[in-house]
This record gives structure tokens, C-alpha cells and sequence, in this order.
């Protein structure tokens, strides 16, 4: 009996140091597991730190070789372009575009054409944002051999920007803010544009259905509410008279959730006009692309709210709304009587596929006067060539005369003066944008830097937003 009590008690014994081990692995297990977690999270931090670090000054990077093209093209493009144009004019005798192999599209003395280095800025940034081998091959397309060049490519990550033009939008506080010279004249214009913008069939939804407060709004009284909210007076614009007595009474503080008042000054952001009655989130979606709040280079004695129609693109989506507003524009000279304007001027399946042929021809070589883009309505069908299926369309088609001085009253062709600029940086799994816009014709107020002087030739940063 006492050797099967000894034998007894060693197995208990054995099976408590089992215990005792498993539990001691499980704890080990667990203490290394969770060590090992730590560090990968800390490593993957720290990772996450250095890419977004590194991702943000390349975005920076894209900014700044931005800037130094938008210098390239307002101090050397811009000029030689202008210096070719008289040249070639003084050549011609004035009576270019005449001759048997010339463009039939290009006006008289002009080279129908508009050289926009920025258009290009993404592959420019290939020689510095790409690799080695990408820098070489974009070389040998120009000819240069960069075999030994140093500085070029990037080991890791990338970077890359985009440069538009904010000239070719309506400006909608050109007709705001607290200036009084030739305040009702801008607003007329800005009128105008507005409704020849909205005008387009495309957008009947927008209006005939009623808004959050259930109130139906129709273009002409949002195109004036647009105008009331960034000008100074509590006067309802007309379009009739600059001394109309009706007051602005939109009832922003109807609503005793959320009270305001119209801004009655220049907008601070595109954004603001959401709280303008009539712009809903699908009326901002649709005419967002052409509005702005920054000025163009139209900067005379008396500045008139016109676009500038040599720097329009399908850069940024289809500008043949834009286009077709600004020819209704120039053929309405008061939106609220069309009972006499022409047929085609208000046709959307008549002037649309006009306006898509000037927008294809504004992308590919863009306008270097109103000439040409007149040249191009009364004879569409020499903007394309001859196998192109629209040739034989455009020539069946009536061509729409527009009068110049009409034309001019809300259009023009200048180098651009704002531009917006989207960059982007890479680095591993992050990815920071940052989009800025440039004033190449304000003056420094606030210097950011040690250089004044080299900080207002780079442009003035007018808009800074990192995401």
C-alpha cells in the first residue's frame, strides 16, 4: 500500500508541472506576441510618418515647379508669342491666314494658335519626379542626352501637378465688394454671362424643381441673387436700371435654425455660394467648374467681368457650356428679352456641336484673338479636317454671326493672370494634394518670405489647401 500511495502522488506531481509549463508558454506566447505587435505598429508609425513627411514636400515641390513655369510663361512665352504674332503680322501686310496653305481658320495676321507651356507640366515634372530611366527617356524626345545629368529622377515616391487658368470662369466678385466705378456696367455683364451659362436646355431640372425651402427659383433670379450676395447695397439688381427701389429680401434669416445675411462683399471662397438662394448641391455641381471668385487679366481702366476666352480647355471637363453661354452672352444684350434673338443662338442641338468644336479647338492650340474664335462660328467646318466625321455635319450647318463689338463686351484674349495649380506627392502608401492658386498680378501685402521681390515674381499665393 505505501508504494502505490508514492507511485500516486508522482503523477500528480508530474501533472501539476504540466500545468504549470503550459500556462507559463501561454503567458511567454502571449507576452511575445504582443511585443512583436508593438513593434510592427511602431515600425509601421514610424513608416507612416516618414511617407506623409516626405509625400508632403513633394507635393510642396510640385507647387514650387509650378510657380517657376507659370514665371516661365508670363516672362518668356508670352512675350516671343506676342513679338511672332507682330512679325508675322508686319509680314503678311496684315492679311494673314489668306494665302493657298494657310489655316482658313486663323484670323487676319495671327498665327491661330497659343503656345500655354503649362498645358505640358505634367510631363515636364517627369525629368524630376520619375525615375532615372523615365528622366532619360522624356530627354531623348526632345534630344538631350541626360546620361550624366544629376538631380533627376527620385528613388522613391513622386510627384506631379496639374496647372488650369482661373481666367476662363465668371468671376462673380467682379460685380461685388465695395468699389463704385463702373459697378452697374460690371454687374450687367456679369448678368449676362450668368444666364447665357444657364440658359442651356441641359439644365431645365435645376429649375423646375423647388428647392429645400420649397420655393421655385428661375435663372434670371438666381443669376441676380448671385449678384446681390457679393455687391455692397441692399438693392435688388436690375438689369433695366442701376436705381431700382426694390430691396434685396431673400429671407437668409427666414429659418431661425440657421440666420444670416447676404455677404455684400467679394466672396472669399467659391464655396460661399451655397448659402445664395436657388444654389442647391446639384445647381453647384453642374456650374462650379465655371465660376470663380478670382480675377482675370481683364485689369483696364474700367475692368468688365469679361472671360478670357484664350485660356478655355477641356482640361477640366467639357467647356461647351461655358462656350455656349458666352456666344448666347454676346447675341442677348438683355437676358430678359430673347424674343429677338436668333434661332440657332437658342437651339442647344445647333449651337452645342459648335461649341464642341471650338472647345477641341481651343485644347489643341487655343485662340490668340477673338478673330479666330469668330473665324471658327462662321465656317466650323475648318477647325477639323476633312476625314473627321463632324466635317461633313459642320458644313451642312448655319453658321452663327455674332457681332465683334457685342463679342467683345464679354469676351476677350489676354495671358491669363490666376492660375490654380493641383499637386500631388507620393511616398509608399500616402498621398498628399495640395491645391493652390497663384496671382501673378497681385502685390505682395504680407511677404511669407525673407525676398519680397522673388516672392511676387513667383506669384502670389492666393489659396492654400493640403489633403
Amino acid at each position: 500500500m505505501k508504494v502505490l500511495f508514492t507511485l500516486g502522488s508522482r503523477r500528480r506531481d508530474r501533472g501539476v508541472a504540466l500545468l504549470v509549463v503550459i500556462t507559463w508558454l501561454a503567458l511567454m506566447i502571449a507576452l511575445v506576441g504582443e511585443f512583436t505587435f508593438g513593434t510592427t505598429v511602431d515600425a509601421a508609425e514610424a513608416a507612416n510618418a516618414r511617407d506623409e513627411l516626405r509625400a508632403h514636400y513633394m507635393a510642396r515641390s510640385a507647387i514650387n515647379l509650378s510657380r517657376l513655369l507659370i514665371k516661365i510663361q508670363t516672362k518668356f512665352v508670352d512675350p516671343v508669342m506676342a513679338q511672332a504674332q507682330k512679325m508675322l503680322k508686319d509680314f503678311m501686310g496684315g492679311a494673314g491666314g489668306t494665302g493657298g496653305g494657310a489655316n482658313p481658320a486663323a484670323p487676319a495676321g495671327g498665327l491661330g494658335i497659343s503656345l500655354r507651356v503649362t498645358d505640358y507640366a505634367d510631363m515636364l515634372m517627369g525629368f524630376f519626379s520619375g525615375s532615372k530611366d523615365e528622366a532619360m527617356s522624356l530627354g531623348s524626345l526632345i534630344g538631350l542626352d541626360l546620361t550624366n545629368a544629376k538631380g533627376l529622377g527620385l528613388k522613391s515616391g513622386r510627384f506631379d501637378g496639374e496647372i488650369t487658368a482661373e481666367d476662363g470662369k465668371i468671376d462673380l466678385n467682379c460685380g461685388g465688394g465695395l468699389g463704385t466705378s463702373g459697378y452697374f456696367d460690371k454687374q450687367k455683364v456679369e448678368f449676362r454671362l450668368l444666364s447665357g451659362l444657364m440658359y442651356a436646355q441641359r439644365y431645365d431640372r435645376l429649375f423646375n424643381s423647388a428647392d429645400s425651402g420649397g420655393q421655385f427659383n428661375s435663372r434670371l433670379e438666381v443669376a441676380r441673387a448671385l449678384i446681390d450676395f457679393a455687391d455692397y447695397d441692399q438693392q435688388m439688381f436690375a438689369f433695366e436700371t442701376s436705381s431700382t427701389s426694390a430691396a434685396e429680401d431673400y429671407h437668409y434669416d427666414a429659418d431661425p435654425r440657421d440666420k444670416y445675411r447676404a455677404h455684400n462683399n467679394t466672396l472669399d471662397s467659391l464655396e460661399e455660394i451655397r448659402l445664395v438662394r436657388g444654389v442647391s448641391d446639384s445647381f453647384y455641381e453642374a456650374f462650379s467648374p465655371y465660376l470663380t471668385v478670382y480675377p482675370n487679366s481683364d485689369t483696364g481702366s474700367s475692368k468688365t467681368c469679361r472671360i478670357n476666352m484664350g485660356v478655355i480647355s477641356n482640361k477640366e471637363g467639357d467647356c461647351a457650356p461655358l462656350v455656349m453661354g458666352v456666344i448666347r452672352a454676346a447675341a442677348m444684350g438683355d437676358p430678359t428679352k430673347l424674343a429677338t434673338l436668333d434661332p440657332t443662338i437658342l437651339d442647344d442641338t445647333k449651337l452645342y456641336p459648335l461649341a464642341t468644336v471650338l472647345c477641341d479647338r481651343a485644347t489643341s492650340g487655343g485662340f490668340d484673338s477673338l478673330d479666330t474664335f469668330m473665324s471658327v462660328l462662321k465656317k466650323p467646318e475648318s477647325a477639323v479636317l476633312n476625314d473627321d466625321p463632324r466635317y461633313r455635319v459642320l458644313q451642312g450647318m448655319r453658321p452663327v454671326n455674332l457681332d465683334r463689338a457685342a463679342l467683345d463686351a464679354v469676351a476677350f484674349v489676354a495671358s491669363p493672370r490666376c492660375y490654380r495649380v493641383v499637386a500631388t506627392g507620393e511616398s509608399g502608401k500616402v498621398k498628399k494634394k495640395i491645391t493652390a492658386v497663384v496671382d501673378t498680378g497681385r502685390t505682395v501685402e504680407n511677404p511669407m518670405t525673407l525676398n519680397p521681390a522673388s516672392e511676387q515674381a513667383a506669384g502670389v499665393l492666393q489659396y492654400w489647401r493640403e489633403e
